[in-house]
């Protein structure tokens, strides 16, 4: 009888043990099921390949990844262990989920496919104009502003030219696409623009003249239209390997122009110049002919650029070849050191000499908007240019930022314009030991009238020996003057300047100093005019600086001597038209 109790206890155990291991086997089969990464049981986890889809997807940055780094389409990893596939969020898609590789999927071939999603596109911004600022700094200043505004995400988009770009922020939470469009396709084109309604911000290489400026519409362009960036220079290049050290004002005009063919004439071996030179619609053309070339016109035989970065590519390929475009596109080529006349010092277009303006092709650029404009976007754009974090920007492309300008040592720079004639040395600060400056010998460098006015070279050095005088001594201050269209109201970047100046003369070290302000003009009208209105111009930013709290200001005028560039070009005659500053 217990030999029967026995077997039937024997019997209950194993039935109570063989429902437990079935359980068991049904738990481990379920966690097995819902949580495959738990347990490996020796089976590799590898992905073989991803694909993704759509086509367009991929096209639009499509990208996968096993935990951390992102792989394009197609791509191997090999790595075992790896078993979480993710898909990156990409602007107008959904992303598709995460895949989860299971026990035993030993080079898996996994697909991602993207679903179109519905993001709302903007464009807030228009810029037009300069293909220099185009290039590359417009960009990266929309890249900075769009992050400023929160984009999750900002990509550059080519457009159909090669200087029209379309910066796009993505904002993910918002499903947003916000661009800034870019076309750069000369300064010409971004006031035109401007007029025509068909930009919000013009770039420019140079200022908006008087005509233009009426031409645009009543009070569209005020004061508060225009705003300095920095300063760039047209550098003349030339190929790394050529023997030739420096170039005069005067033979790079005869280079140009056709006059010199071959680069024996300019003291390198003999062998023919190969010219080459944007096409007409560029504005940094325009300013190189009215520094260089005056009345003359390019050689028939230059070879017209259509793409101003592809100018430097052109000729540093080319062991003669000569070209122009501004400093921060100069690249794998050799800027050639200019100087004014033959025994003149040859000087490189160096952030010194830019904004002290000793280089002879320096000039600022700008950002233009509408007075009447209503983009909340575009004055917002340009203040974040002029903020530190935009000046920074400008100055790691290479250009001179306003820091540097407003805050440069002094240097000793000439008053002579460029292809005028070098003034005699004369003309630079002496000792200021000395009260006055030596007296006028010699010829006096050329005056060119527009009008054909003839003046008498005692009225001249009259003229000339009290404002030679006036600086003696002095040290020259990296500011200039300039002022409104048709008008003696100094411009917005003057008053800045004011303001600099004001801070400047609190330094206890200036304290017992006196600023002397001279007062420039063109060359239209008569000389008596055109040195009255000078010394009105001097007077008015006196006035502003007295305002300021600025008590020892000394008022001179200088007229038409001294310009810094040919009075024959609209452009040289704007860049005439100034007044400057020294400490004495």
């Amino acid at each position: 009888m217990s030999e029967v109790d026995n077997a039937r206890s024997t019997g209950k155990t194993w039935c109570v043990l063989l429902v437990f291991l079935a359980l068991a086997a049904i738990g481990f089969t379920a966690a097995l099921a819902l949580w495959p990464d738990l347990i490996s049981l020796g089976s590799a986890r590898i992905v073989g390949q991803v694909s993704i889809a759509p086509p367009e997807a991929v096209t639009a940055g499509g990208q996968w990844r096993l935990v951390s780094q992102w792989q394009g389409a197609g791509e191997l990893q090999e790595a075992e262990n790896l078993y979480l596939v993710e898909f990156k969020a990409i602007p107008g898609w959904e992303a598709p989920a995460p895949v989860v590789l299971k026990n035993g999927d030993a080079r898996g071939r996994v697909e991602g496919v993207y679903i179109p999603a519905r993001y709302a596109e903007q464009t807030i911004l228009t810029l037009a104009g300069s293909s220099t600022l185009a290039n590359r700094l417009v960009p990266e200043l929309a890249d900075r502003y769009l992050k400023h505004l929160g984009a999750d995400e900002v990509r550059i988009v080519p457009g159909a030219l090669a200087d029209d770009f379309s910066v796009q922020g993505i904002f993910y939470s918002t499903k947003e696409i916000r661009s800034v469009e870019v076309q750069g396709r000369g300064t010409p084109s971004g006031f035109m623009a401007l007029k025509d309604g068909k930009c919000d911000v013009a770039m420019a290489v140079h200022r908006l003249s008087p005509v233009d400026a009426r031409s645009i519409g009543d009070d569209a362009i005020t004061a508060e239209s225009e705003h300095r960036l920095g300063m760039d220079a047209v550098a003349v290049v030339v190929h790394r390997d050529n023997p030739v050290k420096a170039l005069t004002l005067e033979q790079v005009g005869g280079i140009f122009s056709g006059e010199i063919t071959d680069w024996a004439q300019v003291g390198g071996p003999s062998a023919k110049i190969n010219v080459f030179a944007l096409r007409d619609t560029f504005g940094t053309r325009g300013f190189f002919e009215s520094i260089f070339l005056g009345h003359k016109t390019f050689a028939p035989g230059a070879h017209d650029v259509e793409v101003h970065s592809l100018l430097p590519e052109l000729v540093s390929q080319d062991l003669w070849g000569i070209g122009f475009c501004s400093i921060t596109m100069a690249g794998r080529c050799r800027e050639m050191p200019l100087k004014v006349r033959a025994d003149s010092e040859a000087v490189l277009p160096t952030p010194e000499a830019i904004r002290t303006l000793a280089y002879p092709a320096s000039r600022s650029v700008y950002l233009y908007v509408r007075a009447d404009s209503e983009n909340i976007y575009a004055r917002d754009f340009i203040r974040l240019s002029l903020s530190d974090a935009g000046q920074d920007i400008v100055g790691k492309f290479g250009f001179v930022n306003l820091g540097e300008i407003s805050g440069a040592p002094a240097a000793e720079t000439h008053v002579s314009g460029s292809q005028q004639g070098a003034v005699p040395s004369i003309f630079r600060p002496g000792a200021p030991s000395v009260l006055k400056a030596p007296a006028l010998t010699g010829p006096l460098p050329p005056l060119v009238q527009i009008d054909g006015e003839v003046v008498t070279e005692g009225t001249r050095k009259a003229v000339l020996q009290e404002y030679l005088d006036g600086i003696y001594g002095a040290e020259h201050l990296p500011f200039v003057f300039r002022f409104q269209s048709s008008s003696l109201d100094p411009d917005q970047k003057a008053l800045q300047d004011v303001d600099r100046v004001a801070a400047l003369m609190k330094n206890p070290a200036n304290a017992s100093k006196a600023v002397i302000l001279v007062g420039f003009s063109d060359s239209v009208g008569d000389y008596e005019s055109n040195l009255a209105v000078a010394r009105k111009r001097a007077e008015a930013v006196a006035g502003k600086l007295q305002a300021k709290g600025v008590r020892n200001v000394i008022v001179l005028a200088a007229g038409e001597e001294g310009a810094v560039e040919p009075n024959e070009s609209r452009l040289g005659r704007e860049r005439n038209r100034r007044v400057e500053i020294w400490l004495k």
